[in-house]
């Protein structure tokens, strides 16, 4: 597993703070992609992403049946530069972390349904960013 470093979670707090919306990728178990607009996602550690699932659907069904998910952000001076995240899905409806997730979308908005969390490991960080580095693993 890789370690989400500072500059990648400088990269994914300018993001939601630029755009709020980050794009995250599925693909069902015959390999059909799929990517959603995301607005609850944020890094909750140095070994996390956190996606709370208000919306999900399809999105949902893919990480059930094939876990593997990507994500990316942009941000830095500019919001130029960005990085990719690779990395494998668990789904909880019970515990600490989900409870702690519900909260916080519920503190946003009573009518945010908060039916779930994902979270996301990451296997790998890439740079993402235009030029002679990009595509290399972080």
């Amino acid at each position: 597993m890789a370690k989400i470093d500072a500059r990648t979670k400088q990269l994914f707090a300018d993001h939601g703070n630029q755009s709020r919306i980050f794009a995250l990728a599925t693909s069902s178990k015959g390999g059909i992609p799929n990517v959603v607009p995301i607005g609850f996602l944020f890094v909750a550690n140095d070994d996390e992403i956190w996606v709370i699932d208000n919306y999900l659907n399809k999105t949902l069904k893919n990480i059930l049946d094939n876990p593997v998910v990507s994500v990316y952000a942009m941000g830095g001076e500019g919001g130029h530069e960005c990085v990719q995240v690779k990395g494998k899905a668990v789904y909880e409806t019970s515990g600490p972390d989900y409870e702690a997730a519900k909260k916080m979308a519920k503190d946003k908005n009573e009518k945010y349904p908060a039916k779930g969390l994902v979270k996301i490991s990451p296997c790998a960080v890439y740079d993402t960013t235009p030029g002679p580095n990009a595509g290399k693993k972080l």
